[in-house]
């Protein structure tokens, strides 16, 4: 069965703020690249596109702290680090660097999407839960592994967001020689 108006709507959210940010993500576009009539939005989304900015954030993080528990059931940190990163590298190559992460772009959200912005610092914390939850059944301590998870995160957004804005993968490459150094043990 063909996905209804409202998992559309998500999805051209989804689309439209990795490759536009949320402020470039217009309600006339969502609607077009969604096939969605206006009356869809506000039907399914009363609140509007704010709304639907903050749901589609919310799904896609979800999204993902599924894949990091799955495939982080089956290699460690260090391995489902280094796969994260390529993936993401290979994303961006293929988008010639037009799509980042929905994510960071609601985090990045003026003052007046206070609920855009909360939802994506909800989406940070739950993928920090998960990797800590890794790095907890590798050996670390709970402290030790919620600070190092929180680092990993933020070190992966930024080299992302440093890839996005030079055209190039090197932070990319960069934060996965140091990063799996780091968990693996090892210095320079």
């Amino acid at each position: 069965m063909p996905p209804g108006p409202r998992q559309r709507l998500i999805s051209a959210a989804i689309e439209l703020v990795r490759e536009r940010g949320v402020e470039g993500a217009g309600l006339t576009d969502l609607l077009e690249r969604s096939s969605s009539a206006r009356r869809s939005i506000y039907q399914h989304f009363p609140g509007g596109k704010l709304e639907l900015i903050e749901t589609s954030t919310r799904a896609a993080g979800e999204w993902m702290r599924r894949a990091i528990r799955q495939f982080g059931a089956a290699m460690d940190t260090s391995t489902l680090l280094a796969e994260t990163i390529r993936q993401i590298a290979a994303s961006l190559v293929s988008s010639d660097y037009r799509l980042g992460c929905p994510i960071a772009a609601a985090a990045a959200v003026s003052a007046d999407a206070a609920g855009v912005r909360e939802a994506a610092a909800a989406v940070f914390a739950g993928w920090v839960e998960e990797i800590e939850a890794m790095l907890v059944r590798e050996g670390r301590t709970q402290d030790e592994a919620h600070s190092l998870a929180g680092f990993l995160v933020s070190a992966v957004e930024g080299a992302m967001l440093c890839a996005r804005a030079t055209r190039s993968t090197e932070p990319l490459d960069q934060a996965v020689e140091h990063l799996t150094r780091l968990l693996r043990g090892r210095s320079s």
